[in-house]
């Protein structure tokens, strides 16, 4: 496992947890431990661990639709919240978003 990858698995565990104590979750909440293992492995068995950015960008979706629509719930409640406590974490990971998003873009135009 990569340095980016538990990168990317520590910020999972601190969304999640930040979005369990929101909803007022009982601890340990088994639902929110539950999302937390299913996307750990995820992200451990991903086949593009290297090269790509991260799983909202992916053109690849490694989760089954269930977890994705609940990753997201948490990702839109937890994202705010995080980027008080990382602010320098939440943007890095926007900076990257961009460029991928810009990559992507200037593909796309020189196809056409």
């Amino acid at each position: 496992m990569g340095l980016k990858t538990k990168s990317e698995i520590g910020i999972l565990k601190d969304m999640i947890g930040i979005y369990c104590r929101g909803m007022s979750h009982k601890k340990p909440c088994r639902q929110c431990d539950a999302l937390f293992s299913y996307a750990e492995k995820k992200s451990m068995s991903c086949p593009h661990e290297g090269g790509h950015v991260f799983c909202s960008i992916c053109s690849v979706h490694c989760y089954d639709e269930i977890h994705r629509e609940k990753i997201r719930e948490v990702m839109r409640y937890s994202s705010r919240r995080y980027f008080l406590k990382h602010p320098v974490t939440t943007l890095s990971h926007g900076m990257a978003l961009l460029r991928k998003r810009k990559e992507e873009k200037n593909k796309e135009s020189q196809k056409a």
